[in-house]
């Protein structure tokens, strides 16, 4: 008997660790666009700074676009933290009551934001 609670328990354990490194996955990722984003903003307003760009072409187009993707990219490192948190909290509560069931839903629909964002940043800086 105690070896099947060992086994229950260890399998228990093991669901919490999974939780924590798809949290940590979570975090990672809003770390990059976070710092990938800050950089393409500071870098965009380094080359305004030092006049090795200019403001505005022919067509009338800056570099602005480069700031507000950026900007954007921080938005959304900071909405993919608090989707992992919600999600590790939901994930815990599920374990906890022995009623998780895994879906990839989540997994879609973060996919999908990525793709529109990725296509609209593209979209932003090359596309006037």
């Amino acid at each position: 008997m105690a070896q099947v609670m060992s086994i229950d328990h260890n399998a228990h354990v093991r669901d919490y660790l999974a939780n924590e490194r798809t949290y940590l996955a979570f975090v990672r990722t809003s770390l990059s666009l976070i710092s990938l984003g800050i950089s393409v903003n500071r870098f965009s307003l380094y080359l305004l700074e030092k006049n090795l760009i200019s403001t505005a072409t022919a067509t009338g187009q800056t570099l602005r676009s480069a700031e507000q993707l950026g900007i954007g990219m921080v938005l959304i490192g900071l909405l993919v933290l608090i989707w992992g948190t919600v999600h590790f909290a939901l994930t815990y509560r599920d374990i906890e009551q022995q009623t998780y069931r895994p879906g990839v839903g989540h997994v879609w629909i973060l996919s999908g934001i990525i793709l529109v964002a990725s296509l609209a940043g593209a979209a932003l800086l090359f596309v006037r």
